[in-house]
């Protein structure tokens, strides 16, 4: 379970569930867009038509893990899995794949000017 929680790979009962689209948990080589009607595939392929994820799951570490996001935890790993809008993962912590489509936080204007 070890290999499994650092790489990412989400497990039904544990980091997914029903509020977690497939594509937000990187399961799109397991989602068939020819099959027949299946619950949840209108909206999976409108967010894979788009090529619009708004949110990710992703292994954060357990002391930056924001509790409300938080699907699974693992104390012994040090180590969260977060259900996170896309516009607020920090790169840093981000997974290879993911890294090249984020952004870096703007710095804040700290001026009073």
């Amino acid at each position: 379970e070890v290999v499994r929680v650092e790489q990412g790979v989400p497990v039904q009962g544990r980091e997914l569930s029903e509020d977690v689209n497939p594509l937000e948990a990187n399961l799109l080589d397991f989602i068939s867009f020819n099959k027949g009607c299946y619950i949840g595939q209108e909206n999976t392929a409108r967010m894979n038509w788009r090529q619009k994820v708004n949110r990710r799951l992703v292994v954060v570490p357990l002391d930056r893990s924001e509790e409300k996001r938080r699907k699974a935890e693992y104390p012994d790993l040090r180590l969260a899995v977060d259900h996170l809008r896309v516009a607020d993962i920090d790169p840093e912590i981000a997974p290879d794949w993911m890294r090249g489509a984020l952004s870096p936080a703007e710095p804040s204007d700290q001026s009073n000017g």
